[in-house]
């Protein structure tokens, strides 16, 4: 029994391993054709005009190659949680693809659930390939999310404590600890040894702590988790409409890329297309020069219409304005309630608080792991039941 355990962690680990280079590869790969896909837009403007186009080719290719494969992460998740059907190949260049489309033109996404989309991909067919049962192709699917969430976002320790935590209420078993711990870490090495960059955020400075300071961390944690609430329930309500209305996939981006481009060119609002980094980061070295609602508006139209491209940075982008926002109105550090705020708004959006607050302790140095701990714990239970990766809320319609 001994020997057969042995080798069948042996197994899983080599797989995992492998799963890390490719999560690194392909990371490696999304990133720059993103930047890519950015640099195009910012240079021609007149790309905005073309965001209906680009969002039914999206919709026709899912419709043709890829049906039901739309869902995206939450397909990914809840093969984390039960395996009831494969996770195909053709999803990786799908969400590859469909993602630059999505970015070219103007849409406002992100990239990391993408990158988690395009790792499970490459892993699913490995595990069939090599006859895992269930308990080890689970273990390997766990393993391709901390792979791509590691490498694309410079998170490995993240990486790990977020594909354990999504999976909920399921514990993970040593041996699936090992293969995301060893998926995460040779991800984002891999990303850094081809020479590929993340964005660099500000450092969180020390926090002069003060029962004032406390009490308006835990009102802008609060708040956090209602924002948060607000995103989910509008891309769910954005996604039943659509789906209510306009019974033909290819459609559905369509019209909700030509509502996000009249609502740019209307209101000048081609800063929030993409992944609308810069002004987080303004946010966060304390200039607030954005408003976080139309972020979240144009992110609720773009994934809930079918479009792809993830949710993860724009919720950090949301977070950091609103809780820069928030320091404006309550007189705060801008800074420091932007960096939590970021922190926030996705940890509870995507119920992993965990993951998050040490994803903040990644991205913004390690002077203050209990102020980012104790505001995405807040956020959570503020938040309510359900998420983007799990059971949707009630819909506004």
């Amino acid at each position: 029994m001994r020997t057969s355990n042995a080798s069948s962690l042996a197994r899983t680990s080599m797989l995992a391993a492998v799963v890390g280079v490719l999560a690194g590869l392909s990371s490696a790969a999304f990133i720059e054709a993103l930047d890519w896909a950015t640099n195009t837009r910012e240079s021609n403007s007149a790309l905005i005009w073309f965001l209906p186009l680009g969002g039914f080719i999206v919709g026709l290719g899912y419709h043709l190659l890829g049906p039901g494969l739309e869902r995206g992460s939450g397909l990914v998740v809840e093969q984390l949680r039960a395996t009831t059907r494969p996770v195909p190949f053709r999803l990786s260049w799908l969400v590859f693809i469909g993602s630059v489309i999505t970015h070219v033109f103007g849409g406002s996404a992100g990239r990391e659930g993408a990158a988690v989309q395009i790792s499970a991909g490459m892993a699913d067919p490995l595990a069939r390939k090599f006859e895992l049962d269930d308990t080890q192709r689970t273990e390997l699917l766990t393993a391709a999310v901390a792979g791509g969430f590691g490498a694309v976002f410079g998170v490995p320790f993240a990486g790990v404590i977020f594909a354990l935590e999504v999976r909920r209420p399921h514990r993970p078993t040593p041996s699936m600890i090992i293969s995301t711990l060893l998926a995460s870490f040779i991800g984002d090495a891999t990303v850094r040894v081809v020479g590929v960059e993340h964005a660099a955020y500000p450092q969180l400075a020390d926090v002069d702590w003060s029962i004032s300071l406390m009490l308006q961390l835990a009102l802008v944690a609060i708040l956090c988790g209602v924002v948060a609430r607000l995103f989910v329930t509008a891309t769910h309500s954005v996604r039943s409409i659509a789906t209510k209305l306009i019974s033909w996939h290819p459609l559905r981006p369509a019209v909700g890329g030509a509502l996000v481009m009249l609502l740019v060119l209307a209101f000048s609002w081609r800063q929030y297309s993409g992944l609308s980094i810069p002004i987080a980061v303004d946010a966060m070295n304390g200039d607030v020069v954005a408003f976080w609602l139309p972020k979240l508006l144009l992110t609720a139209i773009t994934i809930g219409s079918g479009m792809v491209g993830g949710e993860v940075i724009p919720l950090f982008a949301i977070g950091s304005l609103f809780g820069g926002g928030c320091a404006h109105v309550f007189g705060a550090d801008v800074a420091l309630m932007s960096t939590v705020g970021a922190s926030a708004v996705l940890g509870a959006a995507a119920n992993v608080p965990l993951a998050c607050a040490v994803m903040g302790v990644e991205l913004f140095g390690t002077s203050e792991p209990l102020v980012l701990l104790l505001v995405c714990a807040l956020a959570y239970v503020a938040s309510g039941r359900g998420g983007i990766y799990g059971k949707q809320p009630t819909s506004l319609v």
